[in-house]
């Protein structure tokens, strides 16, 4: 809300004695002033204290929040981590909360992802997506599983690194390190498509200031148009809003993966929907709603076989890279906390 303007006061006229003009003394001009002063003060300070509120104006307007304290983090696998995670999330709360009073992640979930919900994402071309197609019925949810046959790798299965995340039973998934609030929108496997669905819901439920929103892989592991492409992630931003209209965005692009060395066709897709990220975020970014967009993988010097450990989900390093992005693109743009301090403590 902009500051008031203060009202010009007019000038005392001038007072008239024994026949010559008397000019107003010390004290009378510094009583006009301190009065004036004193006037324009309790303005300013009603306008602060009125806005301080939340209150809306009228019934189909609201103000924006002052000082964004409430964050959803939203997307797939890479946002929800897997068992044995500690997941970027966790690497963005610690950094933030020492700096943001009150700071909240707010979100319908708050477990990673157990041995039933993990769905294998294609490396090399010719394999077929485990991932349901945009637009289906059997993308897996927190209570029926998930749509592969395929065994859980075990904790003492060889992986050619550190254990592969994702190995425990439903019910027992649990984080490497839970000291963080655990709240969040993500889902393994899920589509741009179907979280536009039922983003307007969420974001009305759980009431976040911030949208932070890392979505559109695993649709384009299928042969999706660009059309389709921006008609959801149009259709994303706009139900988010329908659930809070000054709500601020920040619109992830896709970060590279293993698939894309040896598949044109995605990895074309990958670039096309890159740049589609960045035309909407400056389409539909408004004073009441800003949209910022925000290329991780340029960023931070994203490698899928340096910052993954299956060519896809973040390790330790690609965790670390992912938050370090977010919380620069926050600080920046939001003005929610400092960035995070550099140089990040990659291994080598």
């Amino acid at each position: 809300m902009p500051s008031p303007t203060p009202c010009t006061r007019g000038g005392h006229p001038p007072t008239q004695m024994s026949g010559f003009q008397r000019r107003p003394g010390p004290f009378l001009v510094g009583g006009a002033i301190a009065l004036v002063l004193l006037i324009v003060g309790a303005v300013g300070y009603w306008a602060t204290t009125s806005a301080d509120t939340g209150a809306p104006q009228n019934e189909t307007e609201e103000r924006p929040v002052r000082e964004p304290r409430r964050i959803m983090l939203s997307g797939d696998s890479m946002t929800q981590g897997a068992d044995g995670d500690r997941t970027w999330r966790y690497h963005l709360w610690n950094h933030l909360s020492p700096h943001v009073d009150g700071l909240e992640f707010v979100g319908p979930y708050s477990d990673p992802a157990s041995s039933d919900m993990i769905l294998p994402v294609p490396t090399t071309e010719g394999e077929d997506p485990a991932t349901p197609a945009p637009g289906s019925t059997g993308a897996p949810s927190p209570t029926d599983g998930a749509g592969s046959e395929e065994e859980a790798p075990s904790p003492e299965e060889e992986t050619g690194g550190p254990r592969r995340p994702g190995s425990a039973l439903p019910g027992e998934a649990e984080y490497e390190d839970p000291d963080f609030d655990q709240e969040h929108n993500a889902l393994w496997g899920r589509t741009l498509r179907e979280a536009s669905v039922s983003i307007g819901e969420e974001v009305g439920t759980h009431r976040p200031d911030v949208l932070c929103a890392m979505l559109g892989v695993n649709d384009l592991l299928w042969p999706v148009s660009m059309e389709e492409m921006e008609q959801n992630l149009r259709g994303y931003v706009e139900a988010a809003r329908s659930g809070n209209p000054n709500l601020r965005v920040v619109l992830a692009e896709v970060v590279p993966i293993a698939l894309a060395d040896s598949d044109e066709g995605f990895a074309l897709r990958v670039y096309a929907y890159n740049e589609l990220v960045r035309e909407v975020a400056q389409d539909m970014s408004t004073q009441a709603s800003p949209v910022i967009s925000l290329d991780v993988a340029n960023k931070e010097k994203w490698e899928a076989a340096a910052d993954t450990y299956d060519g896809t989900h973040p390790n330790a390093d690609g965790e670390l890279k992912i938050a370090a992005a977010f919380a620069d693109v926050l600080s920046r743009g939001y003005e929610i906390g400092p960035g995070y301090p550099r140089p990040l403590p990659i291994s080598p």
